[in-house]
């Protein structure tokens, strides 16, 4: 397996390592880009949920200990609709508040994409680019020995080729990667969208509830006097 392993080496020359480095890089990334993306739609659906019942009891202090603990770069967003509910602002201005920062975090989940998806296309060019450069060499080969025939010209292609069988290998998993963390990134995009709504809304309904409850207050004070 070694000798196989050495020979496909020495055959694709100094372009199938770098072939091979960029599938390291992009390995990476992924793994990378996978762990910090993994379980942030659950728990970002998990604090919609708890929040909800939160504001819906009038736990005000519980909310802000549940914002503050959010995990994800998610309490800086509901931090923000805490301190817009607390000036009473209108359910607009609050979802304005949360989205702006919504949208900086969401910018976050999509960092790497873009880079794992060039490294799948750059791939069989590179792939392409080894094999030529072989069969250059293996022209020169030719003409510098002055052997022909099929069988030589045959054994020099064959060997540049590995660098394009390379190339497109590395290109294939790189966008079947890229295709599985885009669907992450868009299920974690879809569940904190739908928790900036709904925490805008209830936070709208806990304003107005307040309300009803000052203007009960002012009536009873205005009947004992």
């Amino acid at each position: 397996m070694s000798e196989n392993l050495q020979k496909l080496i020495d055959q694709g020359g100094p372009t199938l390592l770098v072939i091979a480095a960029v599938a390291a890089i992009g390995f990476g990334l992924f793994v990378e880009r996978f762990l910090s993306l993994r379980g942030v739609a659950s728990r970002a659906r998990a604090m919609d949920a708890r929040l909800r019942d939160l504001v819906g009891a009038g736990r005000l202090s519980d909310v802000l200990a549940a914002c503050n603990g959010a995990s994800d770069g998610l309490n800086t967003v509901l931090t923000r609709g805490v301190e817009a509910a607390l000036r009473r602002a209108p359910r607009d201005a609050i979802f304005a508040e949360m989205s702006r920062d919504a949208r900086r975090l969401l910018g976050r989940l999509r960092r790497g994409l873009g880079l794992l998806a060039t490294l799948g296309t750059m791939s069989p060019f590179l792939g392409l680019f080894g094999t030529v450069l072989g069969i250059m060499q293996a022209l020169k080969r030719i003409g510098e020995t002055g052997a022909s025939g099929l069988d030589v010209v045959a054994s020099g292609v064959s060997e540049a080729l590995v660098d394009t069988a390379a190339g497109i290998l590395v290109a294939i998993a790189m966008v079947l990667l890229h295709q599985f963390l885009k669907g992450q990134v868009a299920h974690a995009v879809l569940e904190v969208q739908i928790l900036v709504e709904d925490v805008a809304d209830a936070f709208a309904r806990l304003d107005t509830r307040a309300h009803a409850e000052d203007a009960d207050r002012t009536r009873e004070a205005d009947r004992g006097a």
